[in-house]
């Protein structure tokens, strides 16, 4: 059962305000009825034959032909003429609730901070629907602010989408609001502990924990039921998966294990710090060589859990011109986090016009490594890492599918990774992410096919969220156009 169980118990003002969205009202028993439309089939790549697809008491109850009297039955019908349906989408990486970076002063020394956020986490919510978004994976933040919004959903004070929620980023040093301070094993099952009583649904584990206390933390997160996910650098991602690492995040591996050891010395003697590791590590990284095959060995062995994250590094190497990006961030970002990002936090600070050459100069790298990654049968699903600099809510995840896309990743398993490999991979595969009888009928609605272009993700008629219909109307008041 859906956790946020009331969803779609709207208040009154916001059940007006989405009226004129509906193309009729509901019928007394909540029945819907989708007919004349084509179920994309992204398994097999294909779409069906016009159906009709019954929605009632929030899940989908049948799929017939087009037509069917028994689907349309005491429903209010919708005549598709034609679309698509696919289920709701999923971003696997999703910081909701987070706030601007900030820093404060703290016992005389400067403070990096990363405070939650209740508007921004109603304002991503909105958008991300908008866009098709239906559930998501918050992969680090604060549980207080995490648990705030599902109350919020419970109560029927904001509509949004499902989520999975990790608690702060276990790391080697605390940030207030994003990540906890692990040192010792023992203050890892502590932490870990901590945050599965607080409600987490995974643990994320990140760059700066050595091998002991990576290991400690997978242990420490399977001892309490949970899956460990990390966002890893210094330590190869084939080592951490032998460790029993479940899943991982971001296509920048950038450890100097999955470097040759002339690559290495050659990384190493000119490496400057932070995100510049970005492209340098790039360079010297071959995405065809035997540490490239290496990896995509370790993908097939242990099938991890992975969302590539490539439009936020995009967004990245693409800064210091017009781009998509900030016109998305502009239209569609929280104000607190476009003002953010335009006065100084970015993944690009102290980068030189060189600097950027340089990255976009290693972006076919990136690509072709993602497509021999995506080709494994690891379970690949996507993600945008929202609310971080330009990645704008909803629009994002779309970008995402493109940039991949445009990598050589197939459009039938874009969709699986966006919708049932995702599901499969937050436990939820039997209730979530297909359009089929007895699921939750999540669904977006599209007037192209998805799997002639990718592109057509974009193109929303309608989402149902929860068994709600939410048309053209509705969804444009979500974006906040």
């Amino acid at each position: 059962m859906r956790r946020p169980l009331a969803k779609l118990m709207l208040p009154s003002a916001l059940a007006c305000a989405l009226t004129p969205a509906l193309a009729s009202p509901p019928a007394a028993n909540g029945a819907l009825a989708l007919d004349n439309v084509h179920v994309v089939d992204a398994e097999h790549n294909r779409v069906g034959e016009r159906s009709c697809v019954r929605v009632q008491d929030r899940r989908i109850s049948l799929i017939a032909a087009a037509g069917d009297a028994a689907c349309r039955r005491g429903a209010h019908v919708l005549d598709l003429e034609g679309r698509y349906l696919t289920p709701g989408l999923i971003d696997m990486h999703a910081h909701l609730t987070l706030g601007p970076m900030e820093m404060k002063r703290e016992r005389g020394r400067a403070v990096l901070q990363a405070l939650p956020d209740d508007a921004i986490a109603e304002h991503n919510a909105n958008r991300l629907v908008a866009f098709g978004v239906t559930t998501l994976r918050n992969p680090g933040g604060d549980l207080e602010a995490a648990g705030r919004y599902e109350s919020r959903l419970a109560a029927g004070e904001l509509v949004g989408p499902e989520a999975f929620n990790a608690g702060p980023v276990i790391n080697n040093a605390e940030l207030p609001g994003l990540a906890a301070a692990a040192r010792t094993p023992e203050d890892m099952q502590a932490v870990v502990r901590a945050q599965v009583e607080a409600g987490a649904d995974w643990i994320k584990l990140y760059t700066g924990l050595s091998p002991e206390l990576l290991r400690a933390g997978i242990d420490a997160a399977h001892a309490q039921g949970r899956p460990a996910v990390a966002h890893l650098e210094s330590i190869a991602w084939p080592d951490a998966l032998a460790m029993g690492l479940d899943g991982i995040v971001h296509l920048m591996p950038l450890s100097p294990d999955l470097l040759t050891p002339g690559q290495r010395a050659a990384w190493q003697s000119t490496a400057r710090g932070g995100t510049y590791s970005f492209f340098e590590w790039w360079e010297h990284f071959d995405p065809d060589g035997p540490q490239a095959d290496r990896l995509v060995a370790a993908y097939r062995q242990y099938r991890p859990v992975f969302d590539a994250t490539l439009v936020a590094f995009h967004a990245a190497f693409v800064q210091d011109q017009d781009n998509p990006y900030k016109d998305d961030a502009r239209r569609y970002a929280h104000p607190r986090l476009l003002s953010h990002w335009n006065e100084w936090f970015t993944f690009a600070i102290g980068w030189q016009p060189e600097d950027f050459e340089r990255a976009r100069a290693v972006w076919p790298k990136v690509q072709r490594m993602a497509a021999r990654l995506y080709a494994t049968d690891a379970r690949m699903t996507l993600g945008t890492d929202m609310s971080n600099p330009w990645i704008a809510p909803g629009i994002s995840l779309h970008r995402e599918m493109e940039l991949l896309a445009e990598a050589g990743v197939p459009t039938a398993q874009l969709l699986l990774a966006a919708t049932r490999n995702a599901a499969d991979a937050l436990g939820a595969g039997d209730r979530i992410g297909r359009v089929a009888p007895g699921f939750e009928a999540d669904l977006v609605v599209l007037d192209g096919n998805p799997l002639d272009d990718i592109a057509h993700t974009r193109d929303i008629h309608a989402v149902v969220l929860d068994g709600r219909l939410l048309t053209t109307d509705a969804l444009n008041q979500f974006k906040g156009e």
